[in-house]
């Protein structure tokens, strides 16, 4: 798939730095950071729903400890 991205001037140069120090092509660095976003905000996702399933299994409790 194919998407154009617009990036401010001082994002892209910053880009192609991290690029070549990672012998990478821009691309492929792009891909590696959205790779990572999603993974990061999958976590958090999953990690959202345990607490809120925890959060009603033991409202009980949680209510008296906050007593």
């Amino acid at each position: 798939m194919v998407t154009t991205v617009n990036l401010p001037d001082d994002l892209h140069a910053q880009l192609k730095q991290i690029a070549e120090t990672e012998h990478r092509s821009a691309n492929a660095t792009i891909v590696v950071a959205i790779e990572e976003y999603v993974a990061r905000h999958s976590k958090r996702s999953k990690v959202r729903g345990l607490a809120a399933d925890v959060a009603e299994r033991h409202r009980e409790l949680l209510d008296r400890l906050a007593q």
